[in-house]
């Protein structure tokens, strides 16, 4: 089919975009097909675009697809699309590839020319294909703009069901799962499904800058989410947030989410999900399909390039999934070095009195950290009240503690009935309070001082019934008695 000059130069602008098929082509330049074909080949082995060839005159035009003196070198070219994917592997350099495809083709295009070309022809590709990304080195993660309606059953009410997607930089490879909502736990939940989907973790992870994964993105620092920082630890991952601004740092999230929009959640527009397993159940059938299909950009589909590339070079998954914790952020202590969560008051070490610190919550213990250092740690409690750690009082207040009559009561308990009674006498019986008082802060003081508690009980139970309150005899037997066998002696003597 001969073409009229304006014939050509249209088919050949169009033909330079890869976005259109070449019926579309066809089309627009009133040509065949197979027409359309034929310029795309040769297009595809000069390395040549629409950038290089609109400028040219008629004639010089036309000698480029006749074959006329215009029409350039005839030494042959490799695949571009081959070469591309091999640069994808590690230590693969184009001079490699060049002195390779120079085995099979001696007479082809020089170095500087295959480079040239390989170039030229790279930036004729979407951005997906200019970008070269190490095999199991980032993974794009990234919500979709589109929500995904689910209907409650029982109540007819609709949510929107949030759908995340997560492409790897080398394969392409996608993965997509639905969640409630953009929380932090719903955040680290996705990016749990999508390792152990994928059975291994990347070096780094490219996420947005929604407040899930980043708090504050500056020039000079970076300020992550705590537990998504606790997540990465966990499996062994980098986090490298996507510059504000800057889409060029996340455009493989970009280009994924559109491909899972337009691909797989258009055809889902006109179903009725009534959960979000339902909804995620369709997904996972469209996106086995999605990844095994075979487009023009690539001769492999994006599991083949998965299998061959990624999946060698990706780090082990732990042995245990991470436990999520919920995080608050920078909350102030009191001045009674206490602070407060769902209704019950947990102690911190009195020094961190009006300082700010995060909390950690899990599912049986809370923690504190002030700068990323633990500084507490309490079981979690369900109801109202307050817990308080001993050594985390001032010297004062934890003497003045000690030496509370509860204080006092509840350690002659630990020790023993006769210890607890001997105590409680002291406290409750005796006329003269202040005395009672002094007795038993004594016995405490030297029964610590001088490790007393293995005849402590025995001591007691003896002065008991004696009917002895007073330290100073107290003491005394203390000092005499010589274990469990005398005082039964004594005892039997006594009956």
């Amino acid at each position: 089919m001969r073409l009229t000059i304006e014939q050509l130069r249209q088919a050949v602008r169009h033909a330079c975009n890869p976005s259109l098929t070449h019926r579309a082509v066809a089309r627009l330049a009133g040509i065949s097909p197979n027409t359309v074909r034929g310029l795309r080949d040769r297009l595809s082995q000069r390395g040549e675009g629409w950038e290089q060839l609109r400028d040219l005159e008629d004639t010089a035009l036309q000698a480029r697809f006749s074959g006329g003196p215009e029409g350039g070198s005839r030494r042959a070219v490799p695949n571009w699309a081959n070469i591309h994917e091999q640069m994808q592997q590690r230590d693969i350099t184009l001079d490699l590839l060049w002195q390779e495809f120079r085995v099979g083709e001696p007479d082809s295009v020089s170095y500087a020319q295959f480079t040239r070309l390989y170039r030229v022809w790279r930036n004729q590709q979407k951005i997906s294909m200019r970008q070269i990304h190490k095999p199991g080195d980032k993974l794009f993660v990234d919500f979709c703009g589109r929500t995904m309606p689910i209907v409650n059953p029982d109540t007819g009410e609709i949510s929107k069901a949030q759908v995340f997607v997560g492409t790897l930089g080398a394969s392409g490879y996608l993965f997509a799962t639905a969640v409630a909502s953009q929380t932090v736990a719903d955040w680290l939940h996705c990016h749990r499904l999508a390792l152990e989907h994928l059975g291994g973790v990347p070096r780094y992870v490219v996420p947005d800058n929604l407040k899930a994964a980043v708090l504050k993105n500056g020039k000079e620092h970076i300020q992550l989410n705590s537990a998504y920082q606790e997540f990465a630890e966990h499996y062994g991952f980098s986090i490298h947030p996507a510059r504000p601004r800057r889409p060029q740092d996340k455009s493989l999230a970009e280009i994924g989410v559109q491909i899972v929009q337009r691909w797989v959640l258009a055809r889902l527009r006109n179903h009725t999900f009534f959960s979000l397993a339902e909804l995620n159940e369709r997904l996972d059938y469209w996106m086995a399909l999605l990844n095994e299909r075979t487009t023009r950009t690539y001769p492999k589909n994006r599991l083949v390039r998965f299998q061959e590339l990624d999946v060698p070079e990706l780090q082990r998954l732990p042995s245990e999934p991470y436990a999520y914790s919920q995080w608050r952020y920078q909350i102030r202590v009191a001045s009674d070095y206490h602070l407060e969560h769902n209704g019950h008051h947990y102690s911190v070490p009195f020094q961190y009195s009006h300082l700010l610190v995060d909390i950690r919550v899990n599912a049986d213990r809370l923690m504190m950290f002030h700068q990323r250092r633990q500084i507490a740690s309490h079981a979690l409690s369900q109801s109202m009240g307050v817990t308080t750690v001993p050594e985390h009082l001032p010297p004062q207040h934890r003497h003045q503690r000690d030496t509370q009559p509860e204080a006092l009561l509840a350690w002659a308990k630990s020790i023993g009935p006769a210890t607890y009674a001997y105590a409680q006498r002291n406290l409750e019986e005796r006329p003269d309070f202040a005395n009672g008082l002094k007795a038993v802060i004594a016995l405490q003081r030297d029964t610590r001082k001088e490790q007393l508690h293995d005849r402590l009980e025995s001591a007691c139970a003896y002065a008991l019934e004696l009917n002895c309150l007073g330290y100073g005899r107290l003491r005394s037997i203390l000092r005499s008695l010589r274990g469990a066998a005398y005082y039964a002696t004594q005892s039997g003597e006594s009956v």
